[in-house]
């Protein structure tokens, strides 16, 4: 007999909200015109981990100062161009609300983000008219673990807030950062080709293209089939 599904924790950005471009004004209007990096390379070699991350691989790309004074400033003014980009426009990810709500009558859900809690919050009270809010057992932020995706602690702290244990838990994951974040902590992960190929996301155990894909009935199948 196959292991059975206790707890699904989810990604929030590139999984549930459609929100990178967002992060991207939001980085920009708070850097600055010095900043240089174009979006496809914010894409691809900035996201995946917190905004301290991104916005310290963004400055060395633009050869830029980069200080935690800098930062923290920086920081500030992203948060509120961020709140205010996506009070204007936000979009859920194809299938994401729908299997969120599913999953969240049957078993329990966390939110494991490299975002910034004002940043998860400014996007569950518009989204889906904030359908979503409240569905969370537990929301685990850069700011909640020493060291943020792509090291474990963000899902090791979700699965023990949940109460279960990682091998008993899927997690639903677009970056590589966060499938390694997924893994290291013990969790069975579903990768979620949007942002980045399936080639990048070659440790999660099954890869689909879009969480419309994906059911809670269908979750629990592939959780019981023994592993390769």
């Amino acid at each position: 007999m196959g292991a059975e599904l206790q707890a699904v924790v989810f990604d929030m950005d590139g999984v549930i909200i459609e929100s990178e471009m967002t992060h991207y004004r939001a980085i920009c209007e708070a850097m600055g015109e010095k900043m240089k990096v174009s979006y496809q390379v914010f894409v691809e070699q900035c996201t995946g981990g917190d905004e301290r991350f991104a916005m310290g691989r963004m400055a060395a790309f633009s050869d830029m100062s980069y200080d935690e004074e800098l930062f923290q400033e920086w920081s500030r003014r992203k948060a509120t161009a961020y709140a205010r980009l996506i009070s204007e426009e936000v979009t859920a990810m194809p299938g994401a609300i729908e299997l969120v709500e599913s999953v969240a009558e049957q078993l329990p859900i966390g939110l494991a983000t490299g975002s910034r809690r004002s940043d998860v919050d400014a996007a569950l009270h518009v989204l889906g008219g904030g359908c979503l809010e409240g569905l969370f057992q537990t929301i685990v932020t850069s700011r909640d673990v020493t060291e943020p995706k792509p090291h474990p602690d963000t899902y090791s702290k979700a699965v023990e807030d949940l109460g279960v244990e990682p091998s008993s838990c899927f997690a639903i994951e677009d970056s590589p950062n966060g499938l390694a974040s997924a893994v290291g902590a013990g969790l069975r992960v579903i990768g979620v080709t949007v942002m980045h190929d399936a080639s990048k996301l070659s440790r999660a155990e099954r890869i689909v293209s879009s969480l419309a894909e994906v059911s809670l009935d269908g979750l629990r199948q592939w959780f019981g089939e023994s592993l390769a």
